[in-house]
C-alpha cells in the first residue's frame, strides 16, 4: 500500500491542478482552527511509581486563534496567530494524590508565503516561518519540599506548512485548511524545583532541544474582486 501512495498524491495534485487551472482574481482570506489533533505534548512524566499505581489524566489539546491572507492572483502573503492549551496530571491511584499537574501554553505567531491556482474551485497551499512566541509550563507538584512554579522557554524557533481548499461563489469563499507547525524551543530551568526534582530521579524530562509538531483543522471566509 504504501509504495502506491506517492503515485496516488501524485494524480490526485494533477487532477486538482488541471480542475482548478490558474487564478486571476485578488483574494483576501480569514482562517481559524476549529480543532486540535488529539496528541500527547505534555514535557514532564512522574517516576517516583509505577504506572500502575498511578493514573495519569491527559486533556485533548485546545487551540485558538487566526489567520489573514492577501493572494493576488497566485501568490500572497499570510500572518498567522496560533495559541495551543495542553494539560496534564498525575495522581496516585490509592487516594488520588497529586503527584504532578503540567499546564502548558504555547502561543505562536507565522508570517506565511502562500501559492494558490483555480477560480470556482481553489486550493492554496505555503510554508510558514516562525516570527514570534511563547511557552510558559505551569508545574504543580505533590512532592515533599518542591515549590510550584511556571517555567518559560528561552527561545522558540520553527516553521509550518499548509493546504486549504475552497469554493467560489458571489464574491465569497468558503474555506477547509489544514496546518501542522514544527516547534522548536530551549527549556529555562535553572535554580528550579523541576531540575532538582530531576536530578533526583523523581521526574524526567528532556531539559533541551524539546520538539513540538502540532496540527489543526480550520476553517474560514474569503471575498474576491
Amino acid at each position: 500500500m504504501s509504495s502506491l501512495r506517492l503515485p496516488l498524491i501524485i494524480v490526485l495534485f494533477s487532477i486538482i491542478f488541471v480542475a482548478c487551472g490558474r487564478s486571476d482574481l485578488t483574494r483576501i482570506r480569514l482562517l481559524s482552527p476549529v480543532n486540535e489533533a488529539k496528541k500527547d505534548h505534555s514535557i514532564f512524566t512522574d517516576k517516583t511509581i509505577s504506572t500502575s499505581a498511578k493514573e495519569t489524566t491527559d486533556s485533548d489539546p485546545k487551540t485558538s486563534g487566526g489567520g489573514i491572507y492577501f493572494l493576488f492572483k497566485s501568490i500572497g502573503l499570510g500572518y498567522t496567530t496560533i495559541t495551543t492549551n495542553i494539560e496534564k496530571r498525575t495522581n496516585k491511584s490509592v487516594d488520588d494524590t497529586l503527584l504532578l499537574k503540567e499546564k502548558t501554553t504555547l502561543k505562536t505567531n507565522f508570517t506565511d508565503l502562500a501559492f494558490g491556482i483555480g477560480e470556482n474551485f481553489t486550493l492554496m497551499w505555503g510554508v510558514g516561518v516562525l516570527s514570534g512566541g511563547t511557552l510558559d509550563t505551569t508545574l504543580n507538584y505533590g512532592y515533599s519540599g518542591a515549590t510550584d512554579e511556571t517555567l518559560k522557554n528561552k527561545e522558540l524557533s520553527g516553521h509550518s506548512v499548509f493546504l486549504v481548499l475552497s469554493h467560489h461563489g458571489f464574491g465569497f469563499e468558503t474555506l477547509l485548511g489544514f496546518r501542522t507547525n514544527y516547534i522548536k524551543a530551549n527549556l529555562e530551568d535553572s535554580l528550579s524545583s523541576a531540575k532538582t526534582l530531576k536530578t533526583a530521579n523523581s521526574i524526567s524530562y528532556e531539559s533541551t532541544s524539546l520538539k513540538l509538531t502540532t496540527n489543526q483543522l480550520q476553517l474560514g471566509i474569503g471575498v474576491t474582486f
